[in-house]
């Protein structure tokens, strides 16, 4: 367990973790000769269990506010150091502010210095500091009066603390790893180590980790955890780790992160929930400039205000927010937040990310709102529960990639109660009702479709899509729709979805502009106009123009060499003709060489070639062609009876 001081400065803290592990936190010369911490500090507490007491010691100072939040965030307890003669001063209020907002769930208040007062004078403080609790999440906390200089208790104290680490369950130790740096050095023999307290997942010697924002892949050389040599640490843990790979100590900056691969990705974006103090001395505009803290990070952004964009977030009120960053950050569902103002004078508040990726447009719809909302709710399965009872398509990877889990977990939901589909590498989830609502409208539009146009091949990909994102998911919409062609129900032919077996009615009108353009063609000898061109001589409108191809075309007397140029089989016949009389004499088959045998100009050359490439009649190899087996190409062509 974690423990993490609070504290006006020179109320004792760091005398108080001395006093009770007989370690010196102040290590930094300029610590030791002012008597003021200005950096984090650390000390354990072994137990003769494996339940080792780690302790963070936070400097108090105003100036350094800042490194403050970055050795809070992740704890597990806050300890309250308030000095007796002193009483409660202005860093206690806003290292409580700190606690609360950073979600720390357990605190242990000590009056310090009480050997310094009478009990009168330590009962009043007590007093004060049950008062500034009651209204913060530990109303019911414990108290001890100490001094750490005479020892005066100090072991009823410990005692409490080791009973607590003892009972203590983290819950954290599950999804990847994920471990914000707070200090890098380097270490004669050693190499580059980098510390920081464990937040999530477990670490063994030896893995390969990944360097957040840079993307470096670092592999774990050596690794302590609360100052002892181990293999493995896991949440909750101050930890030490070597690092090998391609990275120096330049490339890191405090609050970089070490996670598991593949787990959530960089963001410039992050939806979260966030609380405004009630003692905040104003209300935050929509916009309004902030300095962020996650982790050990500290990083410029703007709060752009979700379910209330008209009115200001005003102290005391809570709201779904965008913090919008310049460069992106790791983040992960459920992580603390803090945020300050612009100038980094005041602690405005806080809260937690709900997600990593937030989106550049649609934050404030009504669905983003709904799904922000099941993202409030911490325990997963009754999230993912709302947003598919909400009619959502789930997708599962981003879900649990989010909340820091680099695989989805299986058997959630029962199978008639849940559709599990994968969809672009993806796992996605709706409820069978869903699923079966969305195959059966998918159903019924293609046969409204063939009702209504009969000569029609079937419904375009395209029209197909616009048609389903007015109803469903369009994720949704495509897997249906890709289940029903793999079961046989629909077909696809030719970019165009159908019922299975359906033939386009061929009217007699479309029959005779088929045969107009085949006459226009045979007309103009080996000439290939384009289609444009083709339809005009032929007098056939625009509406009936692809009927009339696809009749042609499904005859097997018409080739499409691309959408704007078709030809009859002769007409290829007799290029193709062409270019064997060109291989016979010896010479190159370069789109030079064979637009002069053609007679036509280099564009059309390097289509009826491309065509010829696609029907195993040639092959390109490199800026010429290589004619290929010529019994071939009456079936090719399909001019074989």
């Amino acid at each position: 367990m974690i423990v993490a001081t609070a504290g006006h400065v020179d109320h004792g803290k760091t005398s108080l973790i001395r006093g009770l592990t007989g370690v010196e936190t102040d290590t930094l010369a300029e610590e030791i000769e002012r008597g003021l911490s200005i950096n984090l500090g650390y000390a354990y507490l072994s137990q003769a269990s494996d339940h080792t007491l780690g302790f963070i010691d936070v400097p108090g100072h105003r100036r350094f506010i800042n490194t403050m939040i970055s050795g809070i965030s992740g704890v597990d307890m806050g300890l309250l150091v308030v000095a007796a003669d002193d009483g409660p001063m202005p860093q206690t209020l806003e290292h409580i502010d700190v606690l609360d907002i950073l979600g720390v769930e357990a605190l242990c208040v000590v009056i310090n210095k009480v050997d310094r007062v009478d009990a009168l004078r330590v009962s009043e403080v007590l007093q004060q500091v049950d008062a500034l609790l009651q209204t913060r999440r530990w109303p019911e906390h414990v108290s001890f009066a100490v001094s750490s200089q005479s020892g005066q208790g100090l072991e009823a104290l410990k005692k409490h603390l080791v009973t607590a680490a003892e009972t203590h369950q983290r819950q954290r130790n599950t999804g990847g790893f994920r471990l914000s740096i707070d200090r890098s050095f380097n270490i004669n023999g050693v190499g580059l180590v980098v510390t920081g307290t464990a937040s999530a997942g477990e670490v063994k010697k030896g893995d390969l980790l990944e360097l957040l924002p840079g993307g470096q892949s670092v592999r774990i050389r050596h690794l302590r955890a609360n100052n002892c040599e181990v293999d493995r640490a896991s949440a909750g843990q101050r930890v030490a780790l070597a690092l090998a790979g391609k990275v120096s100590q330049k490339q890191i900056e405090r609050g970089d992160w070490l996670v598991t691969p593949n787990g959530p990705p960089l963001s410039q974006r992050l939806d979260v929930e966030v609380t405004l103090l009630g003692s905040a001395p104003y209300a935050l505009k929509h916009m309004a400039p902030v300095k962020l803290y996650i982790g050990a990070k500290r990083r410029a952004a703007r709060l752009a205000h979700i379910d209330r964009t008209e009115q200001p977030l005003k102290p005391g009120e809570s709201c779904l927010a965008q913090l919008i960053l310049d460069d992106p950050i790791s983040g992960a569902w459920g992580e603390p937040i803090l945020i300050q103002d612009h100038a980094e004078t005041l602690v405005l508040g806080g809260g937690k990310v709900l997600d990593p990726e937030g989106p550049k447009f649609g934050k404030s719809r009504n669905d983003r709102l709904h799904w922000l909302r099941a993202l409030q709710i911490s325990d997963a399965k009754s999230s993912l529960t709302q947003l598919l009872h909400r009619d959502h398509t789930v997708d599962l990877s981003r879900f649990w990639r989010n909340r820091n889990y680099p695989q989805v977990p299986e058997s959630l939901f029962p199978r008639d109660e849940v559709r599990i589909f994968e969809r672009e590498g993806n796992i996605w989830a709706v409820t069978e009702k869903q699923w079966q609502s969305a195959t059966q409208w998918l159903a019924d539009y293609i046969n409204r479709w063939h009702r209504e146009q009969p000569q029609s091949l079937g419904v375009k990909m395209t029209s197909l899509n616009k048609a389903l994102a007015g109803h469903f998911d369009l994720t949704l919409g495509l897997a249906a729709a890709d289940a029903l062609l793999r079961s046989g129900s629909l077909a696809f032919r030719e970019g165009h979805i159908s019922r299975q077996g359906f033939q386009p009615a061929k009217s007699q009108e479309a029959l005779d502009h088929w045969q107009a353009l085949k006459q226009q063609l045979q007309q103009g000898g080996v000439a290939l106009p384009l289609l444009s061109d083709l339809l005009s001589l032929a007098q056939v409108p625009d509406q009936f123009a692809q009927q009339a191809l696809r009749i042609g075309m499904g005859r097997g007397e018409l080739h499409e060499l691309n959408k704007h140029r078709y030809a009859l089989p002769t007409q290829l016949l007799h290029y193709y003709q062409c270019l064997t009389l060109a291989h016979d004499q010896g010479e190159a088959l370069s789109v030079a060489v064979l637009k002069s045998r053609f007679g036509t100009g280099r564009n059309l050359t390097v289509e009826i070639l491309e065509h010829f490439d696609r029907l195993h009649l040639t092959r390109r190899e490199g800026n010429v062609r290589v004619l290929l087996a010529r019994a071939n190409v009456q079936r090719a062509l399909g001019l074989e009876a």
